[in-house]
C-alpha cells in the first residue's frame, strides 16, 4: 500500500514538472525598453497549430528586441498574454491581454499625470465592444464598437452634462441624432444608412422674469402719471369764460322758470278760493 502511494506522489511530481516545463517552452516573458518608456510582454515560442490569420485584424510580434505590428500577417513571435507599457519612473500607461498576437479584452490607457483617458474592448485584434474616453478624470465619450465599426448608441459629455446622443449602425448614423443645450433638447434629426431624412429643432425660448425692485415699480409708476398729466389736453382760458357764463345765465333761467311757476301756482289757488267764497 506505501509503495503504491509513493508511486502515485512521484507520478504526480513529474506530471507537475513536466506541465511547469512545457509553459515555460511555449511562453517566454520580454522586456523591450525605450527612450522614455519600457515594454514587458509574453510571447509565443511556437505555435500548436496553423494560425488562420484575418486580414482586418492587426497582429504584434517581437523580434530583435523590438515589437512590431502588421494588418493581416505578422514575422517573428506573436505576443500571447500580458502586455503593459510604464514610463522610465514606473508610471503605467497602457495594459492589456493578447492573444495570439492580437489584442483582446478591456484595454486601457493613462496619461503622464495617471489619470484614465482611454478603454477599448478588442476580440481577435478588431475593436468589438464597449470604449470610454476621458479627460481630466471626466468621461467625455461613451459609445460601443462591431467589427471596427462604430454601431450602437454613441453619447458626448461636457463638463459631465449630456451633449450629444447618437445613434449608428454599421458607421453609419442611422436613427435619431439629438442634440443638448443647458439640458433641453435643441435639436433632433433622423439618419438612415448614413442619411438624414428628417430634421426638427426643439429650442424653446425662456421667459424673461420681472425682476425690478417694488420701487422701481412704484418710480414707473408716478412717470406714467405724469406724463398722462402732459399728454391730457388743456381747455383755453377764454372757452373756460365761456362756459362759466352760459352756466350762469342757464342758472338766472332756471330761477326765473321756477319764480314764475310759483307765482302761477299762487294765482292758481287764489282763484280757486275765490271761487268757493261765491
Amino acid at each position: 500500500m506505501k509503495n503504491v502511494i509513493l508511486i502515485i506522489l512521484l507520478l504526480f511530481s513529474i506530471t507537475k514538472g513536466w506541465t511547469q516545463k512545457i509553459e515555460e517552452i511555449t511562453h517566454r516573458e520580454v522586456n523591450v525598453h525605450l527612450k522614455d518608456s519600457s515594454i514587458k510582454a509574453n510571447v509565443l515560442l511556437s505555435l500548436v497549430k496553423r494560425l488562420r490569420l484575418n486580414s482586418s485584424s492587426t497582429y504584434y510580434w517581437y523580434h530583435n528586441n523590438a515589437i512590431k505590428s502588421n494588418q493581416g500577417d505578422y514575422k517573428g513571435m506573436l505576443l500571447d498574454g500580458n502586455y503593459q507599457v510604464s514610463t522610465n519612473d514606473g508610471a503605467l500607461i497602457t495594459k492589456g491581454v493578447f492573444k495570439k498576437g492580437a489584442k483582446n479584452g478591456v484595454w486601457k490607457r493613462w496619461n503622464l499625470q495617471g489619470q484614465l483617458i482611454a478603454t477599448v474592448t478588442w476580440r481577435k485584434g478588431i475593436k468589438n465592444g464597449a470604449y470610454e474616453n476621458y479627460q481630466n478624470g471626466r468621461i467625455i465619450e461613451q459609445g460601443s464598437y462591431a467589427k471596427n465599426k462604430r454601431n450602437g448608441t454613441y453619447l458626448k459629455f461636457e463638463n459631465e452634462k449630456k451633449v450629444e446622443k447618437r445613434a449608428y449602425k454599421k458607421g453609419g448614423l442611422h436613427g435619431k441624432q439629438v442634440i443638448y443645450k443647458s439640458d433641453t433638447v435643441f435639436s433632433v434629426a433622423t439618419f438612415k444608412k448614413g442619411i438624414e431624412v428628417v430634421r426638427e429643432v426643439k429650442e424653446k425660448k425662456k421667459k424673461v422674469k420681472d425682476i425690478s425692485s417694488g420701487a422701481e415699480k412704484e418710480e414707473d409708476a408716478a412717470k406714467e402719471k405724469s406724463i398722462n398729466k402732459l399728454v391730457k389736453r388743456k381747455i383755453p382760458f377764454w372757452k373756460k369764460q365761456k362756459n362759466k357764463a352760459s352756466k350762469e345765465s342757464s342758472t338766472s333761467e332756471k330761477k326765473e322758470h321756477r319764480k314764475k311757476v310759483k307765482t302761477n301756482k299762487k294765482n292758481k289757488a287764489k282763484k280757486n278760493k275765490k271761487e268757493t267764497d261765491d
